[in-house]
This record gives C-alpha cells, sequence and structure tokens, in this order.
C-alpha cells in the first residue's frame, strides 16, 4: 500500500515567523508568507496540501468569502511547477456550540459550511478535520457531499479513545462509513505515540493519521506554546503505524514530513 503524504501544520510555522494573529487575516494581509509555506511542504515531498481556510467562517468575518477564495488561489499558486500535487479545502469546527449544549441550530451550523463549501469547486479534495463533535462532523460532511469532490473527515482524540465530547472511534466510523465519505482518521490531540496506541481502525476506508509533534510546550504564561518532538522522533514514530495518508498537524513543520517520507520510503 503506498503512502500517500498530506502536509504540517500551517499555524505553528506562521507563529515561528513572528505572525500571532489569526492565520485566516494573513491571507488578505500577507499572501507570500502563505504561499511560501506551501512551497516547502511541497518541496518536502508532500503530495496534498491544505489550504489556509480553517476558520474562515461568516460569523467570524465579515469577508469570510473573500478570505476562503484568496487562500484557495495561493494553494493554486502554490502548487504551479508540482504536477500531480493536489490541493484540499480545510475544514474545521465553528468554534459554536449547538443544541441542546449551546444556542445555535443546526441549520445555522449547516449554512456556515454550506457558505465554505460553496468556495470549493477549484479544489482536488475536501478535509474536514479536529472535530470533537459528532453532529457538527456530520453536518460538515453532509454540506462537503453536495460537491463532487472527495471528501475526508478526521476527529481529534484524547488517549482514552474518545473525543472531549465523548465521541468514540467507532462512532465516528460508523457514522462516515453511512455518510460515504472517502477516507477517515485521526488528527491534532496529541503526539504519534499515543495514536499510534489507538490504532488500527475498524474500518473499511483509507485511514488519515496526522497527529502532533508531541505535547504543546509552554515557557511562561501567555507564551505561545512550542511542540518538542524532532522530525527524526516524528518520523520514526509514524513510519510503522498503519495508515494510508500520513501527515502532520501543531507543531509538524517541513522538516517534519520530509523525515516522515524519506523513513517510510526506505
Amino acid at each position: 500500500m503506498d503512502t500517500i503524504f498530506f502536509d504540517g501544520a500551517m499555524g505553528t510555522e506562521l507563529h515561528k515567523r513572528g505572525f500571532t494573529e489569526n492565520p485566516a487575516l494573513l491571507n488578505l494581509t500577507n499572501p507570500q508568507v502563505i504561499i511560501d509555506i506551501h512551497r516547502q511542504y511541497l518541496e518536502a515531498g508532500a503530495d496534498i496540501i491544505t489550504a489556509n481556510t480553517f476558520g474562515c467562517y461568516s460569523h467570524k468575518y465579515e469577508n469570510a468569502a473573500e478570505m476562503i477564495r484568496a487562500a484557495i488561489s495561493h494553494g493554486k499558486k502554490a502548487l504551479e511547477g508540482f504536477p500531480g500535487k493536489r490541493l484540499a479545502l480545510d475544514i474545521g469546527p465553528t468554534g459554536l456550540m449547538l443544541e441542546p449544549y449551546g444556542d445555535t441550530t443546526e441549520e445555522e451550523c449547516s449554512q456556515i459550511f454550506e457558505e465554505l463549501v460553496h468556495e470549493s469547486s477549484s479544489c482536488d479534495l475536501i478535509l474536514i478535520e479536529t472535530m470533537m463533535d459528532i453532529t457538527e462532523l456530520k453536518l460538515a460532511v453532509t454540506a462537503a457531499k453536495k460537491t463532487n469532490i472527495p471528501v475526508y473527515a478526521t476527529m481529534s482524540f484524547e488517549a482514552s479513545g474518545r473525543t472531549m465530547m465523548g465521541v468514540s472511534i467507532q462512532d465516528m466510523v460508523n457514522l462516515l462509513e453511512d455518510l460515504e465519505v472517502d477516507a477517515l482518521g485521526l488528527n491534532c490531540g496529541f503526539g504519534p505515540d499515543i495514536y499510534a496506541d489507538l490504532l488500527p481502525i475498524n474500518t473499511k476506508l483509507p485511514v488519515i493519521l496526522q497527529p502532533n509533534a508531541g505535547l504543546p510546550q509552554v515557557d511562561q504564561p501567555g507564551a505561545l506554546p512550542y511542540y518538542n518532538l524532532s522530525p527524526e522522533g516524528f518520523a520514526n514514530t509514524m513510519t510503522n503505524i498503519g495508515a494510508k495518508f500520513k501527515g502532520g498537524c501543531c507543531g509538524t513543520s517541513p522538516a517534519h514530513i520530509r523525515a516522515l517520507i524519506e523513513q517510510v520510503r526506505k
């Protein structure tokens, strides 16, 4: 089974470069840094890069649609000169709490996802990631499935094998198989060592694994977190984990993805 490689983190790479604002804003204010990070992942060997659309929602930004179109344009620009590589539209949690836990209705949440998906026609696939609530996951996938492009979906799990909202891995599998996504898996939350203990997943679908570069570390109050798992350590743990799609989340860099690819191909 040939492994297909995703890119790594965008947000923590921007932090390293001194950008502390929400990454979505940089789609309009500093597009070149977004393009450059995409290209560094492609140069490292990634097969799929993820558009900087995580959190680009209309309830957060009046110009969300402009941000989304800009992010996709930056991804397409980065792909120039890399034939065969692909661009994923990135869909993350809305940050809203659905009824009965909060005051957001399912209809309102669906509309938010549909606004993002509406801009996806020039992307090669849709990646729904870092989900913790099963209902929000279902709404996001349902919106994404209205397109004619592949839909991948992942959730963020704790060491117990459940999300923060109590969703089990098998709950996720049952839902996503019923919704006929193209691949499913785990991302964010922990480093690869914890996720290795939660695999394999009992599913007929290809599996995605995009862990963090370890757990976040903070030197002093108010400081940005950093991740201390080295590219070599990340690659060594990831290499023997059975997943069709491999990549990284928070703290992973082009160096992590390059080390992973080189180790797998050995």
